[in-house]
């Protein structure tokens, strides 16, 4: 999969994207790290086809992306009103023993109307409507442990570490780079509209200090 100059920005505004390249390889786990506002929601917003680049290319196979090849879990997922947790999973994937089957991780109340849960509840329906779309190609995570409790976290790293995902290209942002070092085969640092570089696994500790050193910059000369 491959995103190939994309730029992104509305009327009057300064460019949220620009020109931003990214190789996918499929199958792999890629992390997205950028700060608040670095762009990386509009980035998963216009491989999801919700939003158009104002020019650029996102292709799979030498083909435009399709939306309905794209599963993307949204950092705070809407849920229409009086629509069950069990309507909404079985609108996506009317599998009840699969719902089940993943349910037993999180213990949702599915009887209850999605919109009355709690926000950690419902990143974990969300993840649970994503990870149901098994024939889609490309699983995007948005913030996917924001909000959700410290078991839950461990039940989606180790969810997304083993082979229940082995078929798809996931994509995940985070703001704290450990949870990205755990899951992933490679992180990109989306920086000023675009990837600033790459780096592969045998380069996470270079990020990590790389991380470090700045954030010490920054805290040392504010303070000082």
């Amino acid at each position: 999969m491959d995103i190939t100059n994309l730029d992104f920005g509305y009327r009057s505004a300064e460019k949220i994207l620009n020109g931003l390249s990214l190789h996918l390889v499929p199958g792999e786990k890629h992390g997205i790290l950028g700060v608040n506002g670095a762009g990386k929601t509009t980035l998963f917003r216009l491989l999801s086809g919700q939003m158009k680049p104002n020019s650029g290319t996102i292709t799979s196979q030498n083909l435009p992306l399709r939306r309905e090849q794209v599963s993307f879990l949204e950092a705070e997922p809407y849920f229409y009103p009086y629509m069950t947790g069990m309507e909404y999973l079985r609108f996506i994937n009317d599998q009840p023993a699969q719902i089940e089957r993943w349910n037993s991780l999180f213990d949702l109340p599915l009887d209850q109307y999605a919109e009355e849960y709690s926000t950690g509840m419902k990143k974990k329906l969300g993840l649970i409507g994503v990870l149901l779309q098994e024939n889609r190609p490309l699983l995007i995570l948005d913030e996917p442990f924001n909000g959700v409790d410290f078991e839950s976290n461990e039940i989606i790293m180790s969810v997304l570490k083993q082979n229940y995902t082995a078929s798809r290209t996931v994509l995940i942002s985070s703001h704290i780079l450990p949870t990205l070092t755990r899951i992933c085969q490679r992180i990109s640092v989306l920086q000023n509209g675009s990837i600033s570089r790459t780096y592969e696994q045998s380069e996470f500790g270079e990020l990590e200090k790389m991380v470090q050193i700045d954030v010490d910059l920054k805290v040392s000369e504010a303070l000082r």
